[in-house]
């Protein structure tokens, strides 16, 4: 099916590498307890498909079973501890447009060290709306296994919009609503897949240096709070 952009490779590599470093530890913990309070306080994993997902995101990097109890805990509010989801726009060198998927425990500290950081490195924040018309919110899967035509067929008829194959596995785009029925779906036929709800560009564009932005984007993406970073970088 369609291509992939280049940046979208590079994170499958880059998460890789940052589970061997252990960075990925504390960006894990917040998905979990976010993934807690917008299932409603709901810590079983049974009960609350986010959460399913963001255990078996943390669980792929060998994150330790009691780092991710006491992320569920911190969303059951027994930590005392607020964490808040912020979305931020902005624009790499060259002008390649991001979305930036932060949680944070102080909104005020993180839009501005956020802010400092982006125009450090040759960006710069955007106003909101922006950015995102040039986005698609879906669900985003991914899956190291082969996917048959046949099943690709099947997964069209409940959500699937498009998938790319490339050398980190296969990435498949579904509609929102429908990733879990994807996610579950490849399950039943013993496929491991792990997904999230995220943005993807609707048009990629192509810059004379990529490894200038590309530098930024993972400038931006080590930064602690910065949960996911999205770019119509082709």
């Amino acid at each position: 099916m369609s291509g992939h952009s280049k940046w979208s490779t590079i994170k499958h590599k880059k998460a890789a590498n940052d589970a061997v470093k252990g960075s990925v530890f504390t960006k894990m913990a917040k998905a979990i307890t976010i993934a807690v309070k917008k299932g409603g306080g709901v810590g079983d994993p049974d009960q609350n498909f986010s959460l399913r997902l963001a255990i078996d995101k943390a669980r792929a990097v060998n994150m330790p079973k009691e780092n991710i109890d006491r992320a569920i805990d911190k969303g059951l509010g027994k930590s005392g501890i607020e964490l808040a989801e912020l979305t931020i726009e902005a624009f790499a060198p060259d002008g390649v447009m991001v979305i930036l998927e932060v949680v944070s425990d102080s909104r005020n500290r993180v839009v501005a060290e956020v802010r400092l950081l982006i125009e450090k490195h040759g960006g710069r924040m955007g106003e909101p709306g922006s950015v995102m018309y040039l986005f698609e919110h879906c669900g985003i899967v991914h899956t190291l296994e082969e996917i048959s035509e046949e099943l690709q067929l099947e997964m069209i008829d409940i959500g699937m919009i498009d998938m790319v194959e490339d050398e980190e596995g296969r990435t498949i785009y579904t509609d929102a609503e429908s990733m879990h029925n994807v996610i579950k779906y490849l399950h039943e036929k013993d496929i491991t897949a792990g997904g999230t709800i995220g943005y993807r560009p609707k048009l990629n564009v192509s810059v004379p240096d990529p490894s200038r932005v590309l530098a930024f984007l993972e400038t931006v993406s080590d930064y602690e709070d910065v949960q996911e970073v999205y770019a119509n970088l082709g």
